[in-house]
């Protein structure tokens, strides 16, 4: 199989059209004519995944976050990004990007995101305008449960630690009506909101998100935390799809988000 050939199927997987304008998707560092018989699947693009493709033969690196984004000024080693795009080239790894349209697709991250918190009856927060059955954020009902049993919930599923998610909104209120969003959510809270959220659930949110919200629940959750979960289990979707053609795929071992507890 070649690059070019593997970026058709991931097209199937998650169409390139469904990523948000501002994005960077699709081959990041490569030729589409060379050869790929083993991938390996990360959230980002480090200097240890690096070192696991070339340990494990990988032709290929598919990252979440592309390591191109917006842009580089230079493909140099005088900044980390720079240094990380200059080295794939040059071991010869391509390196492709699946965001914001792995977000949107049937079954891409928000879907996964959706079903490791019990949702069902699930819509997309802000549906797609060809496609209604795709788009960001995913909205549904799940059992009932309270506010900070729903985070508690979040901790257990997502490995997190409770003082890595923080918890906005009335801890007893009863949860039903659940929107969710992987990876940087603020700009959906309105949109949680008007879909008559009881709680909304996602990353990188700001002080005054909390008044945003005005009475709904909110979960402020580790980005990496959900976003890595979401990736491993997309994995085996790519795995069974690109096995046909001889391709090989794992998830990586290390983990690439950058923050840490402090204690």
């Amino acid at each position: 199989m070649r690059v070019g050939e593997l970026l058709a199927v991931l097209d199937r997987l998650a169409p390139m059209r469904l990523c948000e304008e501002w994005d960077n998707v699709g081959l990041m560092v490569g030729r589409r004519d060379r050869p790929v018989t083993r991938v390996l699947v990360a959230l980002d693009l480090r200097a240890h995944v690096l070192d696991e493709a070339r340990g494990a033969g990988a032709d290929l690196v598919l990252v979440h976050h592309p390591p191109i984004f917006p842009a580089l000024s230079a493909v140099s080693d005088q900044r980390t990004a720079g240094a990380l795009v200059l080295r794939a080239a040059e071991e010869r790894i391509a390196v492709v990007a699946a965001h914001t349209n792995l977000d949107s697709v049937a079954g891409g991250l928000n879907d996964l995101m959706a079903d490791a918190l019990g949702m069902r009856d699930r819509v997309p927060l802000v549906p797609d305008v060809d496609d209604p059955a795709m788009g960001l954020g995913r909205a549904g009902m799940i059992d009932p449960a309270p506010l900070d049993e729903l985070a508690s919930r979040c901790v257990e599923v997502f490995c997190t630690r409770r003082a890595n998610l923080g918890v906005a909104g009335d801890p007893g209120r009863l949860v039903s009506r659940l929107a969710v969003c992987t990876g940087s959510g603020g700009s959906l809270i309105a949109a949680a909101r008007q879909w008559g959220a009881d709680a909304y659930v996602t990353g990188d949110l700001k002080y005054h998100d909390a008044d945003a919200a005005e009475g709904m629940g909110l979960m402020n959750i580790a980005h990496g935390a959900v976003e890595q979960h979401a990736m491993r289990m997309w994995t085996p979707v790519l795995a069974a799809a690109l096995a046909p053609h001889g391709v090989e795929v794992a998830f990586a071992r290390g983990d690439t988000d950058p923050w840490r507890d402090a204690c």
